[in-house]
This record gives structure tokens, sequence and C-alpha cells, in this order.
């Protein structure tokens, strides 16, 4: 699967779980380092910014790239990648959430 569910248990307290899905991806690929923080992984945010960076720099390095085409093909381009990114950026950022619950001693299950 392209997004894997997860659920995340505290073995301290049975009543207290975490499910990230879906609509996981695209906020953690959007938001970046913020919805880690969100999430209280404040550990891994340096890691997080760390992603953001790199994947700023493959934006103006694909805008750039893509100035030297033809408009229409420049706009086709665009459509293209940007959704990717935004998934490759999501799914780095969830295996940060993941290994963050993992470090913490939570139960991590794939859904």
């Amino acid at each position: 699967m392209i997004f894997p569910t997860y659920r995340f248990e505290d073995p301290t307290h049975d009543d207290h779980a975490v499910t990230m899905g879906g609509w996981s991806y695209l906020w953690a690929g959007l938001l970046g380092a913020l919805y880690v923080a969100a999430k209280g992984h404040h550990r891994q945010i340096g890691k997080a910014v760390l992603i953001n960076i790199g994947f700023l720099a493959l934006y103006i390095a694909m805008a750039a790239a893509a100035s030297a085409l033809a408009p229409v093909v420049q706009l086709g381009v665009i459509v293209l990648l940007v959704p990717f990114l935004v998934i490759l950026q999501g799914r780095a950022m969830i295996r940060l959430i993941r290994n963050g619950f993992r470090r913490r001693g939570w139960w991590v299950q794939r859904a």
C-alpha cells in the first residue's frame, strides 16, 4: 500500500492510542516539521526541519528546471511533481513519527 495505516498504543495506558492513515500523510506532507511537533515528537523536530529544507531545495530545483521548458510542458511537470513531492515528504514525516513512538516504547501495529 502507498499509505499504510499505523496504530500506536501506549503500553502504560490501555485507552491511549493514536491512529495515522491516509489523511495523515497529506497533512504531514503539507505541514512537515509542524506536523511532527503537533504529534508531540519534539526530539524529531531537528530531523524534520532538515527534511523540509531538503524538499524545499527539490521544489526550487524543479521550478528552475521547469522554467527552461515550454509553458504547457512546464505546467504539466509542476502539476505532476508537486503532489509526488508532497507524498514523499509526508511518508518521511510519518516515518519520523513512527520511529518516535517506537523509541518511547509504544506498540506499533500496521493496520
